[in-house]
């Protein structure tokens, strides 16, 4: 885990590592992690970082450039050391200053632009600095283009991976066709694999990621029909660590050999080195990384498409046309390691399958070269599904939060019907089970029923034995990890464990007395995980920026019995809250499903009070009470949701144990992110900025608040000082941690 003295240094300088070392290296993409990079311009021998200027406060055309080298500028999401994306373009642009040499050609870069709006800025300044050409290496980057290109007439824009150019006269669009290369890899993967099954790592299912996988799947089912080719989407182009469960995962599950894409992918080719698993690497070579199980690398070449667009530049032409990295063209290189005793006739296989499909006679997906489409909405036959919510479905936190993923499929398969039964729980209708109420959903033609709480669980498995041809999804279960679940019964839960952190990480910021005080429900591994998680991510920051003693942090849980109040039953929440802040804590985070804690520190607030509070589980519960609001970790059913009704209703749907990770770059925005964090108005400037630099950490993977040495509430060691917790160890989590104050059972 970073310190503050190396945070504040990389602000100041980059740091780069050998990539002859593979701990060096990796440590070298963790420390580059997700905060907005200095930008460099190139030396005659080498680019080296630099600031850039200030952007203009009116933006104007670059004044027309004098005789001099053409000056390119490239803004990208990760390190140009990352073996992936951004190092494939840097790597290029260094190739072209070599062939032009220095005088004639000068580039500079703004790299770990992952940040969007920081990669906007970057663009502008460039622009604003006359540089003849400027690169925005992302799909990402699309919609800031589009209104920064028209402010600039006179420079020429690309960006890829699209061939979209918007229809502006001075863009330029690239992509590359990577399922090709991901093909000849599948042959090869096929070729070598004695036990049927490959592991795939992907990050998020879009543009040249998901080509690549697709592609890789073609190819090993060209090989062997029956292989099976497990893909796991982790949901982040960056996170280290979670790539490396994935591929953990993948190998216990069978697999002999591994393959993934973007910058993440670090993390799983240690586990492929570790377990002498063959590898195959996509983008740029990633054989130095671990010659010993790299097979073979697809390598982006963008040195044609970047010479063509100089030269039209050069010419007059700013834009307006699009290009593609193919096989045929050169822009996609097939790079074997030298060092791997690949057979002859598998590497002849492979030899093959590229020169056809360079030659148009074998198409990746056996039509025209494209991805096959994904499913329409409208393809997709309408369903009949059950949402049975413990709680009542406008209680502004978790149970509301599943009625509107349940809407969300209805909106978007037309002529779906969800049945929805409210407020399951022993207090407000105790005569109702699940069993009677999936009896009537099933009566009323259900064929697939979301349960959505833990108190479900053990009800959930009952009746998908007694309802074998209807698919039950059960909510934060699982019975699926540990085998007990039926084949018609899945698990699905949010990552949220990383919102907490980002929600304890608030408080932290926000406190004034050093006490926060967490409203918890009812205690079992759930509770007990995100409770730890809020008071990691509130150590982490209290120590980093704030710089105070971690050990001096009051962090005290307060369990009330049940995910709401129950009078007679649970200890009431309002009292819980209100006692908090008579005792000195002045920031309360939610882990119940409904609306105390904004509602009393709103109260309070009111009355002139300095406290605050972190509601839990819906996107808009802010709202309650603005002032008094830190920000909101939110669930969102919605995308999952869909995924599943979509597959039931055509036929595709497994069994399957999700933990449904953040999309990181879009954690915002409910219709693409499972788990996400909205800033509430109550967040200073300041803090706001501390907040999404430890956000940027942790998409990054530079920050792991689950990186030991952590030891559980009793002094038990449980993380040793260095490692990182794994996915049981966090999902089974026995105690509390030491420093929180509550009952752990």
């Amino acid at each position: 885990m970073s310190k503050q003295a190396d945070l504040m240094e990389k602000k100041i300088m980059k740091r780069f590592a050998l990539l002859a070392l593979l701990l060096a290296f990796a440590l070298a993409i963790v420390a580059c992690g997700g905060q907005p990079a200095d930008q460099g311009t190139t030396a005659p021998e080498e680019a080296a970082p630099t600031e850039a200027a200030e952007a203009p406060a009116e933006e104007e055309a670059p004044a027309e450039e004098p005789s001099g080298p053409f000056r390119v500028a490239v803004v990208m999401p990760s390190a140009i050391n990352d073996l992936a994306f951004s190092q494939s373009i840097y790597d290029s642009l260094v190739a072209i200053q070599n062939q032009m040499g220095a005088e004639n050609f000068e580039f500079a870069y703004s790299e770990n632009m992952f940040v969007v709006d920081d990669a906007a800025t970057a663009i502008r300044d460039y622009a604003s600095q006359g540089y003849n050409l400027v690169l925005a290496h992302g799909s990402q980057y699309g919609s800031s283009l589009q209104e920064i290109a028209p402010d600039f007439p006179e420079t020429s824009f690309a960006w890829g991976m699209t061939v979209d150019t918007f229809g502006i006269p001075n863009i330029y669009a690239y992509e590359a066709r990577s399922e090709e290369g991901g093909y000849v890899n599948g042959v090869i993967a096929a070729s070598l694999s004695k036990s049927g099954t490959l592991g795939v790592v992907g990050p998020i299912e879009t543009g040249d990621a998901k080509l690549y996988v697709d592609g890789f799947v073609a190819g090993a089912k060209s090989v062997n029909p029956d292989i099976k080719a497990n893909v796991n989407y982790i949901g982040s182009f960056s996170d280290v660590a979670l790539a490396a469960e994935a591929a953990n995962t993948q190998v216990g599950a069978g697999a002999d050999a591994l393959t993934g894409t973007a910058q993440m992918v670090v993390g799983a080719i240690g586990v492929a080195k570790d377990n002498g698993v063959p590898w195959f690497g996509t983008q740029s070579s990633q054989t130095s990384l671990a010659p010993s199980v790299v097979v073979a690398n697809q390598v982006y070449d963008w040195t044609g498409v970047l010479n063509t667009i100089i030269e039209n530049v050069k010419n007059g032409e700013l834009g307006g046309t699009s290009f593609a990295l193919t096989l045929a063209n050169g822009g996609l290189v097939m790079d074997y390691n030298p060092d791997y005793a690949l057979p002859a006739e598998v590497k002849a296989a492979a030899d093959e399958a590229a020169a056809a499909i360079a030659a148009g006679t074998l198409s990746v997906f056996g039509g025209e070269t494209a991805a096959p489409a994904e499913e329409a909405p409208a393809e997709v036959a309408p369903i009949t599904f059950g949402m049975i919510l413990v709680g009542p479905k406008n209680d502004h936190g978790w149970s509301q939060a599943n009625y509107e993923g349940g809407q969300f499929v209805v909106d978007n398969i037309p002529g779906s019907n969800m049945i929805v039964f409210e407020s399951l729980n022993p207090a407000d209708k105790p005569e109702a089970t699940v069993e009677g109420v999936v009896d009537d959903m099933v009566a009323e033609g259900a064929t697939l029923i979301f349960t959505t709480s833990d108190e479900f669980e053990e009800d959930t498995l009952s009746v998908a034995k007694k309802y074998p041809d209807v698919t039950f999804i059960a909510v934060s279960g699982d019975d699926v990890k540990t085998g007990e679940a039926t084949p018609n019964l899945g698990n699905l839960m949010g990552r949220m464990e990383d919102m907490k952190a980002i929600a304890g990480c608030a408080a932290a910021l926000a406190t004034e007395t050093g006490n926060i005080g967490y409203l918890g429900p009812l205690i079992n591994f759930e509770t007990r995980r995100l409770t730890a998680a809020a008071y990691l991510g509130a150590k982490y920051c209290y120590e980093n920026y704030r710089g105070e003693d971690p050990a001096d942090l009051g962090f005290a849980v307060n369990w009330i019995g049940f995910w709401f109040n129950i009078p007679g039953v649970t200890l009431d929440p309002t009292e819980v809250v209100t006692n908090f802040f008579d005792t000195g804590t002045d920031v309360v985070l939610s882990g119940i499903d409904t609306t105390e804690a904004i509602d009393i520190a709103g109260q309070r607030g009111a009355q002139g009070e300095p406290v605050r509070a972190i509601p839990y589980d819906f996107l808009a519960a802010c709202d309650i009470a603005p002032d008094v609001c830190l920000g909101v970790p939110f669930f969102s059913w919605g995308p999952s949701y869909l995924k599943t009704a979509e597959a039931v209703s055509t036929g595709t749907w497994q069994p399957s144990w999700d933990w449904l990770p953040a999309d990181w770059d879009n954690l915002t925005d409910p219709t693409l992110t499972n788990v996400g964090w909205v800033n509430g108005p109550a967040l200073t400037e300041e803090m706001a900025a501390q907040l999404d630099e430890f956000i940027a950490g942790m998409a990054s993977g530079e920050i792991n608040v689950w990186t030991g040495p952590i030891n559980l509430q009793d002094g038990t060691p449980y993380i040793a000082e260095g490692a990182t917790a794994t996915d049981d160890e966090i999902w089974y989590l026995p105690q509390l941690l030491e420093g929180m104050v509550g009952s752990s059972q």
